[in-house]
């Protein structure tokens, strides 16, 4: 071409404008031109500029012969809408055309989607850092070509721009900053939304009309890459480290290759997994039963050595597969990562935030519902516990807050902690606000930390100002909610003007549940071991009534309400006195109740079972379990029990 590289850079650059036009265009039948018009930009570069010209010209032509026999009745956002649902369906039923392959697709452009977000914010803080310049490059150069060749344009056209953006970066024409981050960021947001939107349809569900945010995203693009783009006189040397993306016309991630033997993991279908999880649950079930078998018990001495050896195999496999469905906590914290920068931009704070622990695993379950409420917890830390600058700085402290998120284990549970340095929490304020909504009486005595939980309250809040964050009183309930849903318990530790850490402890696992197994008359309950705060045998003059029923006991300083388990759930022939049968002390969020039960069968592992919708509204049961027996033991919530409890007690006075 004449006029070297700098008019071929023009002419590229006239095609993504014209492109990003026509994208836009409120007219049907555009689909096929914009198509070529993004293959263009590749011909030129190739430098076939006839062979583009022609190709061209020829799409062009074929629209415009379409277009004057077409309907001019059709309203702008109709035709626009009608564009956006046929080149959707375009690349619906270019997937279906191979589901597996599309499966595929979907998953691994998912997984190449969530390693850019945590590059892009270390970018942000080294610019100059060429290692991750490339790391964010490979992601997008995977998903342009995987969808080109499975024939999904839109993902592909948007992929495409932003590779376009990164590798101007690469070759050291754009530099990246704020705003190309920002850019960057949104890219991924979408590009994830629409292959979301690409699985629910391929599903069956009905999609998301998301070509309007596609168009807008591929204008800011392009805005960048003219506004920003230097010519390359001050640029510096171009980036030695290739891409490692493959070229080929299939993308390498779809081959199916016999040589794949050193491969160190296999992607699976979750539910498959939670399947082999479920059967060999039902496995340990049958082991137990068969070990407590009375007509096993006096057999010969082989038999006893064969029933032994199959309980250690079993209780390996059983650990295995549990390890199977452990995941760590890593990508959401790194998800934080983008929230916290966000916020920052909103609030207009400097917040430095420090995560450890990211490689603690956790059961799948747990680490997917755990990220609402940590993303509200971090959210409610940036804006009420960090301070701005000046004020901080006022208080003789850095301008930069700090924010840490750690997770470590701790016994039997995971512990994440979100700590701040701001002024922690106000528990006079608290108070009064606490007061003023009738949430506690203006004469209760209460102490620091009983007034902190009542952050937890439905619509609580004590922000001075509703802002874009938070201060609506919404959410911190939920929190509470779904972490308890997880048979988790949060804790509150602040520390006046220097900040406040909220503890989440979680069970490793929701599959399995280490507990104590009680006797009530004829019936056994399980009661996990996290809420046992301790047991004991009490003298009857610890034991003191109300109305004649025993309704306190004395444990060394402290009165703790009592309660018969057997009066809970209206069971038989179980022991009347305390003294008779054992007390088992249980703790939820501070608050204490002793049960009286008739007896401690044993420490035991159980597999949890759901009860169905029939039974899931019962107060104080959490799931059940088949005990050694073969018999169904309801596993107890401590926190239900507390609640029935308490109940009970305010109806007595």
């Amino acid at each position: 071409m004449v006029g070297g590289e700098a008019a071929v850079e023009a002419l590229k650059s006239g095609l993504r404008h014209l492109t990003g036009v026509l994208a836009a265009a409120p007219f049907e039948g555009l689909a096929t031109v914009v198509d070529v018009m993004m293959r263009a930009e590749e011909i030129v570069a190739a430098g076939n500029e006839q062979e583009m010209l022609a190709r061209v010209d020829a799409a062009w032509t074929a629209w415009k012969a379409g277009s004057e026999q077409a309907p001019h009745s059709v309203s702008a956002a109709d035709a626009a809408s009608s564009r956006s649902d046929a080149r959707v369906d375009e690349d619906v039923a270019a997937l279906r055309m191979d589901p597996e392959l599309a499966g595929m697709f979907i998953v691994e452009a998912l997984d190449h989607l969530g390693t850019i977000e945590a590059s892009v914010l270390a970018l942000e803080a080294a610019p100059g850092d060429v290692k991750l310049l490339n790391d964010i490059f490979r992601p997008f150069h995977t998903v342009k070509g995987n969808s080109g060749a499975l024939g999904v344009r839109t993902v592909q056209e948007l992929a495409h721009r932003v590779e376009s953006l990164l590798d101007l970066a690469r070759s050291g024409k754009l530099a990246i900053g704020e705003r190309e981050t920002d850019v960057i960021l949104k890219a991924v947001d979408v590009l994830t939304a629409m292959i979301r939107d690409l699985q629910r349809r391929l599903n069956g569900d009905p999609g998301e009309d998301l070509e309007a945010a596609r168009v807008h995203l591929i204008t800011l693009v392009e805005a960048v890459i003219v506004q920003e783009h230097v010519e390359p006189e001050a640029a510096p040397a171009a980036i030695a480290e290739e891409s490692g993306a493959s070229a080929s016309p299939v993308p390498a991630e779809f081959r199916r290759r016999a040589d794949d033997s050193g491969a160190t993991s296999v992607k699976i279908d979750t539910r498959k997994l939670d399947n082999l999880v479920d059967m060999v649950g039902e496995l340990v079930i049958v082991q137990s039963i068969i070990h407590e078998d009375p007509a096993l018990q006096a057999v010969d001495e082989r038999l006893t050595r064969n029933l032994a050896q199959l309980r250690r195999i079993t209780s390996d496999l059983q650990r295995n597969a549990m390890a199977m469905r452990m995941v760590p906590i890593r990508q959401t914290f790194q998800k934080m990562a983008r929230l916290v920068r966000d916020l920052c931009k909103l609030s207009g704070k400097q917040v430095d935030l420090v995560l450890s622990g990211e490689d603690t695993e956790l059961d799948r379950k747990v680490v997917e519902d755990i990220n609402d409420p940590l993303m509200h917890m971090v959210r409610n830390s940036v804006d009420h516990g960090i301070e701005d600058a000046a004020t901080r700085q006022a208080r003789g402290k850095l301008p930069m807050g700090r924010l840490s998120l750690k997770a470590y284990h701790q016994g039997g549970s995971i512990v994440i902690e979100i700590e701040d340095d701001g002024g922690g929490l106000n528990t006079e304020r608290i108070r009064q606000k606490a007061i003023a909504q009738g949430l506690i009486d203006a004469e209760a005595q209460l102490d620091p930390s009983e007034i902190n939980q009542l952050i937890f309250r439905p619509g609580f809040s004590t922000a001075q100002q509703i802002t874009e964050i938070s201060g609506r009183g919404v959410g911190m309930d939920v929190v509470r909610r779904n972490i308890e849903a997880l048979r988790g318990r949060i804790e509150i530790h602040s520390r006046p003007g220097e900040g406040t850490t909220f503890a989440i402890r979680l069970p490793l696992t929701l599959a399995i549940v280490d507990g104590l197994v009680l006797r009530s008359g004829a019936q056994r309950f399980v009661l996990p071991t996290f809420a046992v705060r301790e047991s004991l045998r009490p003298l009857p003059e610890h034991v003191h009534t109300v109305h004649g029923q025993p309704r306190m006991v004395q444990v060394r300083d402290s009165l703790i309400p009592l309660i018969r388990l057997a009066e809970l759930f209206r069971i038989d022939d179980a022991v009347e006195h305390a003294w008779e049968g054992t007390v088992v002390v249980i703790e939820d969020e501070g608050d204490h109740v002793a049960l009286i039960v008739d007896e401690l069968v044993g420490k035991q592992e159980v597999v949890i079972k759901s009860l169905g919708d029939a039974f899931s509204m019962v107060r104080g049961v959490a799931g059940g379990a088949i005990l050694g027996d073969g018999r169904v033991g309801l596993i107890l919530d401590a926190h239900g029990i507390v609640a029935m409890v308490q109940r009970c007690e305010a109806n007595a006075a």
